[in-house]
């Protein structure tokens, strides 16, 4: 699907829901729409049910836009002195287009609902949403606001072949953090030195390849029995805890570049591993495997799931596995659509995208997950993680 396909599939989404017109502020709506990652995260694109996009953005991320495909673009000034709020100027810009399209009195959709999980802005560490004073900016449009949400849930559900491609590149960025990862797994050090070492290493060697602009990771590491069975099947800060001879140690890792993620799982021993972890380590890993096998266009979630849940009472740790098999990813680090767990109604399609993180905690043992990023396609599933 190319940039314009894109938009063409968007429109006829539209027009199919009554839609003259679709508003968008979120990144990651932006990612999908426009091939643009907001830096700061003040800009709105616009969506007509006919005709070109509308995106309006900061004079300063001149950078950024480069990489998008609207051709209609405007922009205006932020945070100098005298500048107005940035607010006002999109109020101002919004109101033209919405006379321009003549969207007066007319049925626009909108991030009405929205998800409590959104993607970040090129600012990683300062998350933006839109909160009431976009409510506000669009209630003065004169449109009918229509809630979009299941709408554009279902547009990113779907990915593009441009989507995959960069999803792929998002996964090789990844893999220098993993490598970095085993490289660094060793007696002594702590699980914040392995962690600074695989963000480093995606910061260092994933700026630039494949053009990629902007890389960043975020590496959770958990060593140790306890750790492992407490939190490993979880989310929870690397610690100052020191790696010691025999432990298993988890990564945990989200990787975005460019405003795609990939969310990957790896395992490694410090030493060679025991027989009992290298039998829950093979568990696991045919879990997953059994799991990809099962995925193909027209399955259920339900039915990869079990896949993965058959293959670890096979090794009777069925008990021990306590979370869905996957889930959605790509323009988030965690999409609801599809969602693999018991009874998931989710039907997969090509071109949809979910992690496979069979994963079991118990604790004898602590815990062991492996988590790979896989794109359903025409004839089956593709793991855009291979490899790394």
């Amino acid at each position: 699907m190319a940039a314009s396909s894109r938009i063409v599939q968007t429109q006829r989404a539209l027009a199919a829901e009554r839609l003259e017109a679709m508003i968008c502020r979120l990144p990651e709506h932006l990612v999908m729409l426009a091939g643009y990652w907001p830096v700061i995260g003040r800009s709105a694109l616009v969506v007509p049910a006919s005709g070109a996009p509308m995106l309006f953005a900061p004079a300063m991320e001149e950078d950024a836009l480069r990489r998008t495909w609207v051709s209609e673009i405007k922009t205006f000034p932020v945070w100098k002195l005298g500048d107005p709020l940035p607010d006002e100027s999109l109020s101002r810009l919004l109101k033209d287009a919405v006379s321009a399209l003549g969207l007066r009195g007319k049925r626009v959709g909108f991030e009405g609902s929205g998800d409590e999980d959104i993607s970040p802005t090129q600012k990683v560490t300062e998350p933006w949403r839109p909160a009431d004073s976009t409510g506000a900016m669009l209630s003065s449009l004169g449109c009918e606001l229509v809630d979009a949400t299941p709408l554009l849930r279902r547009l990113r559900a779907i990915k593009s072949t441009e989507d995959l491609e960069r999803l792929r590149i998002s996964n090789q960025v990844a893999g220098f953090g993993l490598r970095a990862f085993l490289e660094t797994v060793t007696e002594g050090r702590t699980e914040a030195e392995v962690a600074g070492a695989v963000e480093e290493a995606i910061l260092a060697q994933g700026t630039g390849h494949h053009g990629t602009v902007h890389a960043r990771g975020e590496a959770l590491v958990f060593s140790g029995q306890k750790r492992l069975f407490q939190v490993g099947w979880g989310f929870a800060p690397s610690t100052s805890r020191r790696l010691r001879q025999g432990d298993l140690v988890m990564l945990e890792l989200s990787t975005v570049a460019d405003g795609y993620f990939s969310d990957l799982t790896r395992m490694a021993t410090v030493g060679p591993p025991s027989i009992r972890q290298q039998e829950l380590l093979d568990a696991v890993a045919a879990a997953q495997q059994a799991a990809i096998l099962a995925i193909r266009p027209g399955v259920s979630g339900d039915t990869v799931d079990r896949a993965a849940r058959d293959a670890l009472k096979a090794a009777d740790l069925a008990e021990q596995f306590i979370h869905i098999t996957g889930h959605g990813l790509g323009f988030r680090y965690h999409e609801p659509v599809p969602l693999l767990y018991p009874g998931s109604t989710d039907v997969l399609e090509t071109g949809m995208v979910t992690s496979v993180e069979p994963g079991v905690y118990d604790n004898e043992f602590g815990g062991v997950r492996i988590e790979d990023d896989v794109a359903v396609t025409s004839v089956g599933a593709e793991v855009l993680s291979r490899g790394q």
